[in-house]
């Protein structure tokens, strides 16, 4: 009975810390002690840098988009496209994009996967600070020079925008994935004022090309390339005037896809630098990806382990236990009673809706972890994984 006493009292605690507590902790370092930026030196020169494979219907408006950016506070020195083994007829286009306006580059590359193309890119780039995006996202019109505002300060490595999903109530999925993402922008605000944030969005993110380091292949650069930064003891700042949006999550299919695929590479970043991001190093850091990335990734571990014990201590007669069982079978009713309604055509209320985005998202996250275990290897992307899926 003890043991089973202290892994329901450890897996909730560490619940309502991930959730609550640290939220809690954070927007009171934000408060008492914020992070104020100084200096007045803009970036000379932006490399906007995309990573594509078989995108050559979306790549001459992903290079117009970026282009429509250049302007006194965001001069763009170059959109660099490196295609990662693309066989549609991307690198075409991109050359005879590039034919025509002389900032337009083209690394055609073979198939390697994401991160390798990305390091190529960083490679290549001539700019001052690169910003890294996606083919299927559009920036506001003054994103990057928004984005790039912080680096004035030599303090600070890289930035990070805000990703909004466009037609965002279109589907129940994406209207609970921008659920997430809004509780998410809060978090992440609040850290950056702090001083403490970790966490970036790969589809807008900017770094200072003097602190890149390369990215093995089997990490992602978004996860990996912030910790990097917060290692050489600079700052990743939050920008939430720099927008960006991007096409929702259209199906619960594709939210489990996405979710434990980044979850993946997500959780083997982070741990590759938990001992170098240690509390002795650098302990803000060190809190913010325990408790905003490992321990949220771990949720479905958790609630496992209190749904577990409880059982047993209810069997055993303390009759509180008894509540976290029922409250998860409640939770999983609720789920599928979601599912069915949308695969009859109809709306959930918001509620039910949710939970069973938050059951999809935490098998992903638990599928993840196996994954690591595994040590399955995720390096490319395939576009299945980004087309439209049903439910």
């Amino acid at each position: 009975m003890p043991v089973l006493a202290a892994a329901f009292g450890t897996a909730t605690l560490l619940l309502f810390w991930v959730y609550v507590g640290y939220p809690a902790v954070v927007a009171l370092a934000a408060r008492l002690r914020p992070v104020r930026l100084d200096g007045d030196g803009a970036p000379r020169s932006v490399t906007v840098a995309i990573a594509v494979h078989d995108e050559a219907g979306e790549i001459a408006r992903r290079i117009a988009d970026a282009l429509a950016q250049d302007g006194p506070g965001s001069p763009i020195a170059e959109v660099l496209v490196g295609s990662d083994g693309s066989t549609d007829g991307t690198d075409a286009a991109v050359e005879a994009i590039a034919r025509a306006d002389p900032r337009v580059r083209l690394l055609a590359l073979p198939r390697a996967g994401q991160t390798p193309t990305q390091n190529a890119l960083f490679a290549a780039a001539r700019g001052d600070v690169v910003v890294l995006t996606d083919a299927e996202t559009s920036f506001a019109p003054d994103a990057i020079a928004r984005l790039c505002a912080p680096f004035a300060d030599p303090r600070v490595g890289a930035t990070t925008g805000r990703l909004e999903w466009r037609d965002e109530g279109a589907t129940a999925t994406s209207r609970n994935e921008g659920l997430y993402w809004r509780y998410e922008r809060r978090v992440r605000g609040l850290e950056s004022r702090a001083g403490w944030l970790t966490a970036v969005t790969g589809a807008i993110l900017a770094v200072r090309r003097s602190v890149y380091r390369p990215v093995p292949p089997t990490a992602s650069m978004d996860h990996l390339l912030p910790l990097y930064v917060r290692e050489q003891g600079d700052l990743v700042v939050y920008v939430a005037g720099a927008v960006a949006t991007d096409r929702p999550i259209s199906g619960v299919r594709e939210q489990f896809r996405s979710r434990s695929r980044t979850a993946t590479r997500g959780i083997r970043a982070n741990l590759s630098m938990a001992g170098r991001l240690a509390p002795w190093r650098r302990p803000s850091a060190a809190l913010a990806i325990w408790s905003h990335k490992l321990l949220r990734w771990a949720t479905p571990l958790l609630l496992a382990v209190a749904v577990a014990s409880s059982a047993g201590l209810a069997l055993g007669g303390w009759t509180p236990g008894g509540f976290v069982p029922t409250l998860a079978a409640v939770g999983l009713a609720g789920a599928a009673l979601a599912h069915g309604l949308v695969r009859a055509g109809r709306t959930p209320p918001r509620a039910i809706a949710f939970a069973r985005a938050f059951a999809v998202v935490n098998l992903a996250f638990a599928v993840a972890w196996l994954n690591v275990l595994r040590r399955r290897r995720i390096e490319t992307w395939r576009r299945t994984e980004w087309e439209a899926s049903g439910g």
